[in-house]
């Protein structure tokens, strides 16, 4: 294959770490091009996300240089995508799942170690939630930021420990902090994955061999997993505002097992659920695991 691809990104360094990951499945005769992108989620970093709009903050600018022509595709964190995308557009391709776990950063090892009433610091109405649902005495600021504005801060004394995700922290090749096990946090959905989203309306022939070369780079394994997480997302209306968990796992003969936890925003009450099925209906599990968990939570939508 011999044509350009030029790529839209945050300018973030784990945004830009994630493109050369992206480059790295394309073949040896593909020329790229790297547009960086500073986006209204990475210039606004007092608010929470919520408050400013949500975290398609992250996605819309870079959509919008696919749309209009300026770039090919955009390499996005699968999670920062909301579960609606931008019209005549597609996610073409995501590449094999990094690890979904989230890591406490600090000089204490676990959530049980933090000294009562310790201060955390995370983005993340779900791992404050969680955290929260964990531990009630914890408390949890704003911390908001690239991963090294958010380790500065530690370091700074800001805060007693930060929660970040490991798959950045592997990408950026940073060795610290230990794994929350997924029982007291459970992961994001499509935490760990990375998506290319191209565009579906030019037709020209440019734009079906470019979406039919993403297709061929496309992990099966990791696409029928954040299918089905992200159909839960989306059934249970779930955003940035939501304390929401999905993780789905591909297991043998083509079944798929999606696990589901829901949390109000101050821990006070989480359900949890799971169910298993064949990976071709990835879709079908995502909704009828959330319509179950709608249900168990007795009709009140304890998530918002």
């Amino acid at each position: 294959m011999k044509f350009k691809i030029r790529i839209a990104s945050r300018k973030s360094k784990l945004a830009l770490c994630q493109v050369e990951i992206v480059k790295s499945y394309f073949d040896l005769g593909i020329e790229t091009e790297i547009l960086e992108v500073t986006t209204a989620g990475d210039q606004i970093l007092n608010k929470s996300l919520s408050e400013i709009g949500g975290k398609g903050l992250f996605i819309k600018e870079l959509e919008n240089f696919i749309l209009d022509g300026s770039a090919d595709i955009a390499v996005h964190s699968m999670k920062d995508m909301e579960t609606e995308i931008a019209k005549n557009t597609q996610i073409s391709a995501v590449l094999p799942r990094g690890d979904r776990s989230d890591v406490l950063l600090g000089k204490y090892s676990t959530l049980d170690d933090l000294p009562y009433n310790a201060v955390i610091g995370t983005s993340s109405v779900r791992r404050a939630a969680f955290t929260k649902s964990y531990r009630p005495d914890l408390v949890i600021k704003l911390l908001r930021g690239n991963v090294g504005t958010r380790i500065q801060k530690l370091e700074d004394g800001h805060f007693d420990a930060i929660i970040l995700a490991q798959a950045g922290l592997d990408r950026l090749k940073i060795s610290v902090g230990t794994t929350i096990p997924k029982e007291i946090m459970p992961p994001a959905a499509t935490q760990g994955a990375i998506a290319i989203q191209s565009t579906t309306n030019k037709n020209n022939q440019n734009e079906k061999d470019l979406n039919n070369y993403l297709f061929s780079i496309n992990d099966s394994k990791t696409y029928f997993e954040i299918l089905a997480e992200r159909s839960l997302l989306k059934t249970l209306d779930g955003s940035c505002r939501s304390p929401i968990s999905a993780s789905a796992y591909v297991l043998e003969n083509d079944h798929l097992k999606l696990y589901g936890a829901i949390a109000r925003p101050d821990g006070t009450k989480v359900v949890k659920s799971e169910i298993t099925g064949l990976k071709k209906d990835a879709v079908l599990l995502g909704k009828n695991l959330g319509i179950e968990m709608i249900s168990r939570s007795n009709g009140e939508v304890i998530y918002k």
